[in-house]
């Protein structure tokens, strides 16, 4: 296996933040900055952490506002290394390394959406290298669901995302659990999930992706407890950079036109 390919590794950490400029050329210094400088220092500081790949939104969720401008997804490769950077990052103010700001642009513009520790519960296939786009898919159970819990993960695992993966042409799905919710807004944050790979999300592939997902007649039923889980947030989101661990001389950001 790959460490370095994306979605690749057990432990998968989730920020999705706002940034507040508009001015394009704002926007360029703020995604330089993030590549160039904060996510080396993240990688210096974390040794666990062996990849980053970074997402804008594409086609929010049609029910509100619901998930933050860019996403970044920070790749771990242990559960050593999980824990070690929960663990430092629940220390005391004075206990936790700063970063470099890069006033008046960073931190002062960003706002955190969620910070999310996710584990990956099963994937369709390895990984095929940096999706241009993925939709991510939050899911609960019934609050409810008691005994009929296993019942809902076997489906969910065994039918559901190679089902999904399958209608929509993703060429990966990936389903995930969730380890520990540093931060999220009300009502909280899913208990699972699901990262599907698009190949090619261009605008249009997208809605006719979803088109595809919405018109589907195929879908199998599953217990009792699956239909009535929910779905907190649906987003879509498309590749800016992806950014691995530099292992040897070579080791470069690779950007999104």
């Amino acid at each position: 296996m790959n460490a370095h390919a994306p979605f690749s590794n057990r432990f998968l950490y989730w920020i999705a933040l706002d940034f507040a400029g508009s001015d394009p050329a704002d926007v360029a210094r703020f995604n330089r900055f993030y590549d160039e400088t904060h996510v080396p220092e993240v990688f210096a500081r974390h040794p666990g952490f062996v990849a980053a790949h970074r997402y804008a939104l594409q086609l929010p969720d049609s029910r509100g506002d619901l998930g933050g401008a860019y996403l970044a997804a920070y790749e771990v490769e242990s559960e050593e290394a999980a824990d070690a950077y929960l663990a430092g990052t629940n220390a005391g103010d004075g206990a936790r390394p700063g970063y470099t700001d890069d006033p008046p642009l960073w931190p002062d513009l960003l706002t955190h959406r969620w910070r999310v520790v996710y584990e990956k519960v099963a994937e369709t296939s390895p990984s095929k290298g940096t999706p241009d786009g993925i939709y991510i898919i939050g899911i609960d159970p019934p609050e409810d669901v008691g005994d009929e819990l296993a019942a809902f993960e076997e489906f969910y695992t065994d039918i559901h995302v190679p089902e999904a993966t399958s209608i929509g042409g993703f060429t990966r799905g990936t389903r995930y659990a969730l380890r520990h919710a540093l931060e999220h807004p009300e009502p909280g944050c899913p208990r699972y999930l699901a990262v599907y790979e698009l190949e090619d999300a261009t605008d249009e592939n997208v809605l006719a992706t979803l088109r595809t997902l919405l018109k589907a007649k195929t879908w199998t039923p599953g217990p009792a407890s699956w239909a009535r889980h929910t779905t907190p947030w649906r987003l879509w989101y498309r590749n800016i950079s992806f950014i691995p661990r530099a292992t040897s001389p070579d080791g470069a950001t690779v950007r999104r036109p």
